[in-house]
């Protein structure tokens, strides 16, 4: 299977030749990314901090072929600079885990305290109409709809604390779209896998009334059945969109269980430049149980649980300081493991090209006699340096 991309590189060398009689500025188009993230981790005690440099690369390429067809395949690597391989030896490996069922990640080095790692996140062909769109590929199967929580992003669940990936993970998989109306469609995914109680496929139907958009999800999700159900709209100004999952869970035996998981969010501009959102998330079977900061990172995210606690709450401010740049602060509130997350930030545009960050994380538990006690914080400065061509 990591001979596919060598396939898939003469694919495109055979698509450019069939535009050869065009320029290439016309047929493939060329944008991306270089970052150096430096990030600090630390807490109580002063042995506690930590260093590390990540520089992180993207490259995004894209083929237009003519006749509705293209093809797009991107690039993303990292170097890691710290001693996290003495603290965890597994991290490369765990890092070189293709999820999907073709393994194009790969650990170029992994030698304390360098971990060099690539991974090809985009690499799919797609065609499209007036009426019908079909892609093929590792793609980004965006079904979700609130901004930080989405029980019906079945295909490819993200962390929203891993801020340093704006573009969220792909997937494997085959869509076909066709659009029924300008504001309704019908969707249809599969997403493979070499085992088959980890497979995903699902049909969606979109359609808007009255103002707002709606979307019905019926399919399976690994071993579960799965029905989901979506909406954006607004009440007067503000905003208001929610997602509902049901997932019902099958074994040989009959029926083990049903995890029903919603999120309802609710965000307002105001003027001068502010911003408001507050979310809420339920998911009846969460553990209700946390150990350390370092298990919302490493925590096995899933549509099925998105955050260790049943109940949970967000609140988003976000303030447009100039042209130039913005400050934001995000609160996250877990009730009965009693945990608070804290995450201001701040960016300032240098210009078309270049940004500078500044992010802090700090994450609070609430202790038997009353106290709050760090569970970790880790701040973060990081630079981004953007092309396109």
């Amino acid at each position: 299977m990591r001979s596919l991309p060598i396939l898939i590189f003469f694919v495109l060398l055979g698509h450019l030749s069939i535009a050869r009689n065009k320029k290439v500025s016309d047929v493939l188009s060329m944008d991306g990314f270089v970052k150096n993230l430096g990030i600090f981790s630390f807490g109580n005690e002063r042995s506690e901090l930590r260093g590390t440099d990540l520089i992180h690369q993207r490259l995004n390429l894209k083929i237009t072929a003519g006749k509705g067809f293209c093809l797009a395949a991107s690039l993303r690597s990292r170097m890691f600079i710290s001693e996290q391989q003495k603290l965890n030896p597994e991290f490369g490996r765990m890092l070189s885990k293709d999820p999907g069922p073709i393994d194009l990640s790969f650990t170029l080095l992994d030698k304390s305290p360098v971990l060099i790692h690539t991974m090809i996140d985009r690499l799919y062909i797609d065609w499209q109409n007036k009426q019908w769109n079909i892609r093929m590929g590792r793609q980004r199967l965006n079904w979700g709809i609130s901004l930080a929580w989405n029980p019906n992003d079945i295909f490819n669940t993200y962390n929203f604390l891993d801020f340093d990936y704006e573009e969220r993970p792909g997937t494997d998989a085959l869509k076909l779209q066709y659009n029924i109306t300008a504001f309704s469609n019908l969707e249809v995914a599969w997403a493979p896998a070499w085992e088959k109680n980890r497979q995903t496929g699902a049909v969606k139907f979109a359609f808007n009334r009255k103002g707002y958009d709606f979307q019905l999800i019926a399919g399976n999700y690994h071993s579960d059945v799965y029905l989901g159900f979506g909406w954006a709209g607004s009440i007067k100004e503000a905003g208001f969109k929610g997602e509902l999952a049901c997932f019902q869970s099958w074994q040989l035996s009959g029926y083990i269980g049903t995890v029903l998981s919603g999120s309802i969010m609710a965000d307002y501009a105001f003027k001068k430049g502010w911003y408001l959102a507050a979310s809420f998330l339920f998911n009846n079977k969460a553990p209700d149980r946390l150990y350390s900061s370092s298990q919302l990172f490493a925590y096995s995210l899933s549509p099925k649980q998105l955050m260790p606690a049943r109940y949970n709450i967000m609140f988003q401010l976000m303030k447009e300081l100039s042209p130039a740049s913005s400050a934001s602060l995000a609160l996250v509130y877990s009730a009965r493991i009693n945990l608070l997350i804290i995450n201001p930030a701040f960016t300032y545009r240098i210009n078309n090209s270049w940004e500078i960050d500044f992010i802090l994380q700090s994450f609070l538990a609430d202790q038997p006699n009353g106290s709050w006690n760090e569970m970790g914080n880790s701040l973060s400065f990081r630079t981004r340096w953007s092309f396109a061509r």
